[in-house]
């Protein structure tokens, strides 16, 4: 081992899951916290910033699946340092972006960082972890999502509203750096020797998989981007539109770390869990759409969100431990339906909250969570008879 940081991680196939996927978030979660600065300076103001989400997203989304093919050849490392090279051009080119259109085209390259890192990471989770700590380390993985948008606020006021902005993305670029040359070497580990065969056509089950993150996350990231107009609309004061959306973040992150350990508690494949979040985010959904009061309205966000958005570290336990013989084709294909969806869901969500309708974006929500609860109780059927068969 040739660096101080490759040390620290070798071992840890945990903890590198997790850096490096909150790394891979970090393009995006910048420009959104530092949005009025890179307007006053470039012009990139919030009417354009829902391009530069989508670019992201849509670039992730056309990556994760070739994406998958690719880690079942090189590994799960290769995989890391490409994409954290990737981080760093995209940090290279916000950091010295001179006109609003380079920002889109930056998040779009920290997109492609992320279809590939994550599939990677999901792979060094399944090589490395213990089978029976495996539900909470991809719990854990995508916990830090959320993280990433918190270290990114932290930065507005401790580095760019003293230094600037672009020092914000210069030192976030040297961090992808360091990481992209600290890569731990995982030859030892199955995932660098890993010969995938072909997939084929994927089974009943692995599509309905798909379908089902597809819908969820339509679901989930469509609610998670209205929680402070939507409160606003209904009178709830602006400073406490933001609490509540820190406090629901913050319980995100728990959620999705304890809907992890309860899969290895009960030593589950996790499609029932996955489904009982997704049903709940709806009954949560579903009274948001009957009711505008602020005291249902308090009561009911947080029910719909963690259930419509607690879901993402399962179902790549999930879909690894269904498919173990083509884990980062299958976990390739699952992550770009649920990326597809995290485009599709705030552009439907956003059309309808934009013209005041936000009983129909609910409604929306809530029929993406049926969607999602029949579609993963429908693949588990399809998996255990597809069992019996062989």
């Amino acid at each position: 081992m040739s660096n101080p940081m490759g040390r620290s991680l070798a071992g840890r196939p945990l903890l590198t899951a997790v850096v490096y996927t909150g790394v891979c978030l970090l393009p995006l979660a910048l420009v959104s916290a530092q949005i009025l600065q890179l307007e006053e300076e470039i012009g990139f103001g919030v009417g354009r910033l829902g391009l530069a989400i989508a670019a992201y997203f849509g670039a992730a989304a056309i990556t994760a699946n070739p994406a998958g093919r690719l880690m079942g050849r090189i590994g799960p490392g290769r995989g890391l340092r490409i994409g954290g090279y990737l981080v760093v051009a995209s940090c290279v080119i916000a950091g010295t972006a001179t006109t609003w259109w380079l920002i889109p085209i930056a998040t779009a390259a920290g997109g492609i960082a992320n279809g590939m890192i994550q599939v990677a990471s999901n792979l060094t989770i399944f090589d490395g972890v213990d089978r029976a700590r495996q539900g909470l380390g991809f719990g854990a993985k995508q916990a830090s999502v959320p993280l990433a948008s918190t270290l990114a606020g932290i930065s507005l006021p401790v580095i760019g509203l003293v230094f600037g902005w672009r020092w914000v993305f210069a030192l976030a670029g040297v961090v992808a750096l360091v990481l992209a040359i600290s890569v731990p070497e995982l030859e030892g580990r199955s995932g660098m020797t890993r010969t995938e065969g072909p997939m084929g056509r994927p089974s009943a089950s692995l599509y309905l998989l798909a379908i089902g993150g597809f819908a969820g996350a339509m679901a989930g990231n469509g609610l998670s981007l209205f929680v402070v107009p939507s409160a606003v609309h209904i009178g709830i004061g602006e400073a406490a539109a933001g609490a509540v959306l820190a406090v629901c973040s913050l319980l995100v992150v728990l959620v999705r770390l304890g809907a992890g350990w309860t899969v290895d508690r009960n030593k589950s494949i996790g499609f029932a869990e996955m489904a009982w979040m997704t049903g709940v985010g709806g009954v949560g959904a579903f009274i948001l759409f009957a009711t505008s009061t602020p005291p249902l309205y308090l009561l009911a966000m947080p029910i719909a969100l963690l259930g419509a958005w607690g879901w993402p570290g399962v179902i790549f336990f999930t879909v690894v431990h269904s498919f173990p013989e083509f884990p980062a084709r299958a976990s390739g294909l699952v992550l770009s339906s649920n990326l597809t969806g995290t485009v599709i869901g705030p552009l439907i969500v956003g059309s309808l909250a934009g013209r005041g309708n936000y009983p129909g974006a609910w409604l929306f929500v809530t029929v993406s969570c049926v969607v999602a609860t029949v579609a993963f109780g429908v693949s588990h059927r399809a998996r255990r008879r597809a069992e019996v068969s062989r």
